[in-house]
C-alpha cells in the first residue's frame, strides 16, 4: 500500500486504488477538502447549465400542472430560473453535506469495538471520499443534458438518483423515494468497506455489515413507509 502523494493523486486513487487513498487520508485528513469542494461545486455547474439550456416555459408549465394536481398553490414569482436554480443547488449541497456528516457519525459509533479509534472529523474526511463518486453521476447527468436538454424536468435530469432513470413525476407516490435513492449506492458501500478495512482492526464480515447497514436500513424502512402510506 502506497499512500497517495498529493491531493490530486488522491482524487485519482479514489477510483484507481481506494486503499492508497485512505492511507493518505489517514495521515493528511485535510486533503478531504478538495473532494468536498468538487462535490459542492458540481451542482452549481450542472443546474446552471440545465436552466440555461432547458425549455424553461415548458418546465414551468409542467411544474404548475403537477403542483396543482396534488392540491398545491403556485405563486408565479416562485417559478423563476433564479429561485428554481437556488432550490436545486441548495437541495444537492445540503443533501451531500448531511450524508457525509451522518455517515461519519455512523462510522464513529459503529467502530467502538476497534482498538484503533479515530476522531469524528477523521471519519468526516473518510465519508467525503466515500461520497465522491457522486461526481461521476454529475458528469453523466451533464453529458445526458447536453444530448437531450429541450424538454426534461429537473427530477428526470439528475442521473445520480433512481428517478433519473424512472422519471416519476412529482404526483407519483414513489417520486420522493426514487429521487433520493442513489444509483451509486454499491460504490459507496464498497468505499466504506475499504475505509473500515484500512482504518480499523474489525474483521471483514463486521466491516461489510457496517458498510451496508445504514444504506439498507434507511431505504428499506423508507420503502415500507412509502408502500403502506399511500
Amino acid at each position: 500500500m502506497t499512500p497517495s502523494s498529493n491531493p490530486l493523486i488522491l482524487l485519482v486513487d479514489i477510483f484507481r486504488s481506494p486503499a492508497d487513498c485512505f492511507a493518505a487520508l489517514y495521515e493528511r485528513g485535510k486533503w478531504a477538502w478538495l473532494p468536498y469542494v468538487l462535490l459542492i461545486f458540481a451542482p452549481f455547474m450542472f443546474w446552471g447549465t440545465y436552466f440555461d439550456l432547458v425549455n424553461f416555459e415548458w418546465v414551468t408549465t409542467n411544474l404548475t400542472a403537477q403542483i396543482e394536481s396534488i392540491g398545491g398553490q403556485v405563486q408565479p414569482e416562485w417559478l423563476t430560473k433564479e429561485i428554481l436554480l437556488a432550490g436545486e443547488v441548495i437541495n444537492d449541497v445540503t443533501g451531500r453535506t448531511a450524508s457525509i456528516l451522518l455517515l461519519a457519525l455512523w462510522f464513529k459509533l459503529a467502530t467502538k469495538q476497534s482498538q484503533y479509534q479515530h476522531g469524528y472529523f477523521k471519519w468526516v474526511a473518510a465519508s467525503t471520499v466515500v461520497m465522491f463518486p457522486a461526481l461521476i453521476g454529475d458528469i453523466a447527468s451533464y453529458a445526458s443534458l447536453l444530448l437531450n436538454h429541450a424538454n426534461i424536468m429537473p427530477y428526470a435530469a439528475d442521473l445520480n438518483s433512481l428517478n433519473g432513470l424512472m422519471k416519476l413525476p412529482m404526483t407519483d407516490h414513489w417520486s420522493a423515494y426514487a429521487s433520493s435513492f442513489p444509483l451509486l449506492m454499491p460504490w459507496y458501500i464498497a468505499l466504506s468497506y475499504t475505509a473500515l478495512g484500512a482504518w480499523t482492526d474489525l474483521d471483514r464480515s463486521k466491516s461489510l455489515i457496517i458498510a451496508i447497514l445504514p444504506w439498507i436500513t434507511c431505504f428499506t424502512l423508507w420503502g415500507f413507509i412509502t408502500a403502506f402510506s399511500g
